[in-house]
């Protein structure tokens, strides 16, 4: 008779045992997803494993969304142009990245009311040996009339393409109440060196008035016609430091050439650029930072291109903001796991 019970008495056994241990590990599992989507929507920054792997997901140039695009201050973009460019490069401007700037003005040796942007006319020649009495002319304008009203002041060649939100992002690192300049920095000639101006520059307000007030007691005079090396030389005179604004990685982030030409991994560049950078120059995609500012060297139908590129076009899974929070959901759930023993999350 006991042989008979002794059967099912351990079969019971086992059902339990067996019960228990899946309910257990059941129980287990739901805690720990449910941990790892609490530690997947904390903003605290991840491992840096973690961080490498979500700074991949975002395009090459990708601009930062405007929910997350730091406080700079005011950002007041000025265009060098002529009557001769206004409406066949200067125009375009007006259409892509100009607008993004809080004030944009064209400055040129002419007025016209037609165009559909601010046109300031200076009372200079054009021609490139007029360069630099066109950008002192240039500030003293924007010193007069705009020094309160703009934080940063960028200087942009017509055929210039300038992602505005890169630029904001450089900007958030430093202070417009104190002397900084900004753009591709180049090295001879200044001890300091001094940046590109067909790559843009960007001036502090506090350097603008420094400048300016230099032009007028004649602590800076012209001894060139270079526009970017003489006002190099003049801020270095003036104590104003000339920044760094490579990226984290040390890649640049102004360029002073086409991204076509800096993209090759078949070196292509002139000699000049290699010559003339202030730091190691680079080809293919380590030329450039992915947060570059600008490119020189655009023509109107590349600015739309690289408008549509970085503000329109999206791959699947790609820019939208709602799709990169999925996707680095994923990520956080796939790159952790559970340590049975300590009941904790580690890095695989």
């Amino acid at each position: 008779m006991s042989k008979l019970t002794s059967k099912p008495s351990r079969l019971l056994d086992f059902m339990f045992c067996a019960g228990f241990v899946l309910g257990f590990c059941l129980c287990f599992m739901t805690i720990a997803y449910y941990r790892a989507y609490q530690i997947s929507q904390e903003t605290v920054p991840l491992p840096s494993r973690t961080s490498s792997l979500l700074g991949e997901l975002p395009s090459v140039l990708s601009p930062l969304p405007p929910s997350r695009t730091p406080s700079s201050g005011r950002l007041l973009c000025w265009v060098l142009t002529s009557p001769q460019t206004l409406w066949t490069r200067a125009k375009h401007i007006v259409n892509t990245w100009g607008p993004r700037c809080d004030t944009l003005l064209f400055m040129s040796s002419k007025p016209d009311l037609l165009f559909p942007g601010t046109v300031l006319a200076l009372a200079t020649e054009e021609g490139r040996a007029n360069l630099y009495n066109k950008t002192m002319a240039a500030f003293n304008v924007l010193h007069e009339s705009y020094l309160d009203k703009a934080d940063w002041f960028l200087k942009a060649d017509d055929d210039t393409y300038v992602i505005v939100e890169n630029l904001r992002l450089l900007l958030s690192r430093f202070s417009p109440d104190e002397p900084v300049y900004l753009g591709r920095r180049f090295r001879r000639f200044v001890h300091q060196g001094y940046m590109s101006g067909g790559a843009g520059y960007v001036l502090s307000r506090e350097s603008v008035s420094r400048y300016v007030r230099a032009l007028h007691h004649g602590t800076c005079t012209q001894s060139t016609s270079a526009e970017d090396l003489q006002l190099g030389f003049c801020l270095q005179k003036l104590d104003v430091p000339a920044g760094d604004s490579r990226d984290h990685q040390h890649r640049e982030t102004f360029h002073p050439l086409w991204l076509g030409n800096l993209l090759c991994t078949k070196d292509i560049l002139p000699k000049w650029f290699h010559q003339y950078n202030y730091y190691p120059s680079k080809v293919g995609p380590d030329c450039c930072s992915n947060s570059s500012v600008s490119f020189h060297y655009v023509k109107p139908v590349r600015m739309y291109m690289l408008d549509y590129f970085l503000y329109h076009l999206s791959p699947v899974g790609g820019h939208s903001p709602n799709c990169l929070a999925n996707i680095k959901t994923n990520i956080v759930t796939k790159v952790f796991k559970v340590h049975a023993s300590s009941n904790q999350f580690i890095m695989i």
